[in-house]
């Protein structure tokens, strides 16, 4: 790949420093890569004393930076007086006897320059730094005529330079061979380059009349780690990109405060390194790449202005830590060939393309960005097998793809935290979420995601995930929240999910709700557009958004699974099948229990207040509602199949065939369930074969509301009572206050302020019932409710 712009350039000060380790000759004819670099003259000058010497292939490399055997090898070059080494041992654990630096090593040993680390190690292959580098230097040289004056607590970040660097770090100030850069900074762990080398140790040998070591000395460690302490911990060419602060670990992670810096983490992407934003960045340069016109398989990145980091064959390997920052004016697309069925779209697409198990992403921010793919596509990574939390993609941005799209993530196989997507998603085919389109882990998958932003595809949308299977373990979406726009163009679209299977294993989603609003040509669900599979499982979730569509739930679109707890509140639309719950109950082993819908509820067929067609059973639910269809309309469903238990309505119905304050149309059996008159004329708009009914009953607000008790063949009783039947735990209750209690033992029991009416156990040849105070009877819910159910 050829990059279209590249940030040549460095951190301006004679940093000094630089190396050669080419072992070439030194012809500075040969050096074919420093004409019009700033160090040129000095490394041809430099060349010319046996100082440095250049590559085989006749390169200089001035920009790339210095391992410590290589900055050794120079200063050997420059001694003016060398030890004999014949019986000097080299014994660091890291040294190889073969490898071309063992000489080198000898002589330094020898002179007294090294002892190297307090390990045991000498640190080969590690990058020098600066205060190393100065350490070095100071240890051969005459420390006469210094000016004092002069000293390295003058720069910014002296505090920086280690105790066991500082006098060292003074000579080369004091002797000027050593300065801070334009900012003041003499930036101590920084790593060298070739250029920088060449240029102290040009001074040095123009300078100094004797440069030994200090033989007969034992040198103290250089350091107390072996890990060094320069800024990248890689050989690399060197762009204003290079990491100048951190080596790379959990306690000294590498900071990011350019574009160019983060553009630069691709080079050490394989390195599990550690990455920390320390302040906000806005990408104003053109950091993106294209590839050669015979290339058939490598995405171009060119039509944007940043490439993902991270690929499938070559993943982000790393922990960032974002800090609370942002990143701003990334624009992502790419085109490669060979991908027709793609529109030959690029995809992995996102600030990382595809991240390893073994990476974490955390506290980061993208905004006004721009992000396209294919296949794989997110805000913070196309796809992820690591870790991402507390991520946000900002409301200025916007995330395209056409299949496994997400506002965070496109496609992730490790748990999403409090991550929230504020921006635009659009997936054109299938699998799109506001926070992730595909999730594939086991045991919690989400936890306290949001979406605020815009999300809208073809089928399988989903305001927090677009599809999310129990494949191989139990499934658990928590705490879960929906309040953007979301539409399917197909079907299948959800607040919290667009589609969950679980049918081979639990899909358990509690604590979720959507304010949002939805829209679309199929099946919509407040909380999942389409509950797949008995093993299914939604509690404790509610919806007060509105929802549109050809089938519309408020809790869910089509339902296979057992549904608890649940309520709307949100008005519900749709062609036919609108239901308060669910528009689609189907057959199977599921069941909806203690639900309650006080939203109005409007279809052209097939309108209920807890399922618009019900082929499952439903038991201890009410519709406070109204609901409306031209043709099959009821209370509780529309078209209804399956048995109802220990429920009732309260709302109103409307309709011109097939229209009851119960069920529309019934075809199974209702056991104690109850209706107010003003809701309707009947309970049942049409009967067919299976039709029958144990304890139905049309009930006056008194009788609802427990001020008259309902007379059967037992006596009087209070209506919950009725509803609690077979209940081994208490299911109803009244919240309102009581002036009165129906039962002599209750009478000091007061609701809504210190307790609850309980359901009176005993039946009475006497139908008065409860006082209610007035003021609950003007303004408060008189009804019965579902204990630990928020109305």
């Amino acid at each position: 790949m050829i990059k279209k712009k590249i940030l040549a350039g460095m951190l301006s000060a004679v940093l000094v420093l630089t190396t050669n380790v080419g072992f070439a000759s030194a012809d500075t004819d040969k050096f074919t890569d420093i004409n019009g670099h700033w160090g040129q003259s000095i490394i041809n000058e430099a060349a010319s004393l046996g100082i440095v010497g250049g590559y085989p292939e006749g390169n200089f490399l001035p920009d790339n930076l210095m391992k410590r055997e290589e900055f050794y090898k120079l200063i050997v070059n420059v001694l003016t007086v060398k030890p004999d080494t014949s019986n000097t041992a080299v014994s660091f654990k890291d040294v190889d006897p073969i490898e071309w630096y063992v000489p080198t090593i000898k002589t330094a040993v020898a002179a007294g320059i090294t002892k190297g680390y307090e390990d045991g190690a000498f640190g080969v292959g590690q990058m020098i730094s600066r205060q190393e580098a100065a350490k070095v230097v100071a240890s051969v040289i005459s420390t006469d005529n210094l000016d004092t004056s002069k000293n390295a607590s003058t720069a910014k970040d002296a505090a920086i330079i280690g105790e066991w660097a500082l006098p060292y770090v003074n000579v080369m100030f004091q002797k000027g061979y050593m300065q801070g850069d334009n900012e003041g900074n003499f930036r101590p762990t920084m790593a060298l380059t070739r250029a920088e080398a060449a240029t102290l140790l040009l001074n040095v040998k123009k300078k100094e009349t004797v440069i030994k070591g200090p033989a007969g000395v034992t040198p103290a460690p250089e350091i107390t780690t072996p890990t060094g302490t320069a800024g990248c911990q890689r050989a690399h060419s060197v762009t204003a990109g290079a990491f100048t602060v951190g080596t790379g670990t959990a306690k000294d992670p590498y900071e990011v405060s350019t574009e160019a810096q983060l553009n630069h983490i691709r080079v050490h992407m394989s390195e599990g390194g550690y990455y920390k934003l320390t302040k906000d960045i806005k990408i104003t340069s053109d950091f993106a790449t294209m590839v050669s016109n015979t290339s058939t398989s490598a995405p171009n990145w060119s039509e944007g202005n940043f490439e993902p980091i991270g690929t499938e064959g070559n993943p982000f390997v790393g922990n960032f830590d974002g800090n609370s920052h942002s990143i701003s004016g990334l624009n992502i697309t790419g085109t490669v060939k060979g991908s027709t069925e793609l529109g030959n779209i690029a995809g992995y697409a996102g600030l990382f393309g595809y991240v390893d198990s073994k990476s974490t992403i955390d506290g980061l921010t993208i905004e006004k960005s721009t992000i396209t793919g294919s296949a794989y596509v997110g805000g913070i990574a196309g796809y992820s097998k690591g870790s991402i939390t507390n991520c946000v993609l900002g409301e200025s941005s916007s995330v395209t793809g056409q299949i496994n799209t997400g506002g965070i993530v496109g496609y992730s196989k490790q748990r999403l935290k409090s991550n929230i997507n504020k921006g635009a998603v659009e997936g054109t085919n299938t699998n799109t979420g506001g926070v992730v389109g595909t999730i594939d882990v086991e045991g919690d998958a989400l936890y306290g995601c949001v979406n605020k932003g815009t999300v809208k595809g073809k089928s399988k949308i989903g305001g927090v995930v677009g599809f999310i299977a129990a494949s191989s373990a139990t499934v658990n979406i928590e705490k879960c929240s929906n309040a953007g726009k979301v539409s399917s163009s197909v079907n299948f679209a959800g607040g919290v999910a667009g589609q969950v299977d679980g049918s081979a294993y639990g899909v358990y989603i509690t604590d979720c709700y959507n304010t949002g609003e939805l829209s679309g040509e199929g099946i919509n669900g407040g909380i999942i557009g389409y509950a797949m599979g008995s093993k299914t499982k939604i509690s404790d979730c509610y919806n007060t958004g509105e929802i549109n569509g050809k089938n519309s739930g408020g809790i869910v679109g089509s339902n296979e699974g057992d549904i608890e707890k649940c309520y709307n509140k949100g008005k519900i639309i749709a062609d036919t099948e609108a239901g308060g719950i669910v528009a689609y109950q189907n057959t199977g082993e599921g069941h909806i229990q203690k639900c309650y819908n006080d939203g109005n509820v409007t279809a052209n067929s097939n309108a209920g207040g807890i399922a618009g067609l019900s082929k499952d059973k439903i038991f201890n639910c009410y519709n406070t509602g109204n609901i409306k269809a031209t043709d099959t309309a009821g209370g509780l469903v529309g078209l209804n199949y399956a048995p109802i238990q220990r429920s009732y309505n309260a709302g109103v119905i409307k309709g011109s065939n097939g229209i009851g304050s119960l069920t529309g149309r019934n075809r199974a059996k209702l056991t104690n369930c109850f209706w107010l008159t003003a809701t309707g004329e009947t309970d049942i708009g049409y009967e067919d074969s299976g039709s029958s009914k144990n304890i139905v009953m049309r009930l006056s607000k008194e009788q609802l509301s427990g001020q008259v008790k309902v007379k059967l063949d037992d006596g009087f009783q209070l209506l919950t009572n009725y509803l609690n039947n077979k209940d081994t735990s208490k299911v109803w209750e009244y919240t309102y206050r009581i002036e009165e209690a129906a039962s002599s033992e209750s009478a000091s029991v007061i609701s809504d302020g210190g307790g609850i009416v309980p359901p009176i156990s005993i039946s009475t040849t006497d139908e008065k019932g409860n006082v209610i105070s007035s003021s609950d009877l003007n303004s408060g819910y008189i009804y019965p409710s579902l204990i630990d159910l928020k109305r």
